[in-house]
């Protein structure tokens, strides 16, 4: 079982995905995959965040498989979105 699920629409799929890869890599962090998903390891003071994201179209599913147990899947969804609007 997942720890959280989240669905977005994305306005640009090949521009988010390549300043995932980037901002990801300037936290010493992962991000693999291309326009259909992939998986990601993202860093946290708290602890590594994981999962993978899948896309049908403009639309992208994030499944986080783990996560710091004191980091509310709510607490990601905002960062996310605050990421997603910012593109």
């Amino acid at each position: 079982m997942s720890a959280c699920r989240i669905e977005r629409t994305l306005r640009d799929v090949s521009q988010t995905l390549e300043r995932a890869r980037k901002e990801a890599a300037k936290f010493h962090s992962r991000w693999d995959g291309d326009e259909t998903g992939g998986d990601y390891t993202l860093r946290t003071p708290l602890g590594s965040i994981e999962g993978t994201y899948s896309l049908n179209g403009s639309v992208v599913v994030f499944v986080i498989t783990k996560k710091p147990t004191l980091v509310p899947c709510g607490l990601i969804e905002r960062v996310l979105d605050q990421f997603l609007r910012s593109g």
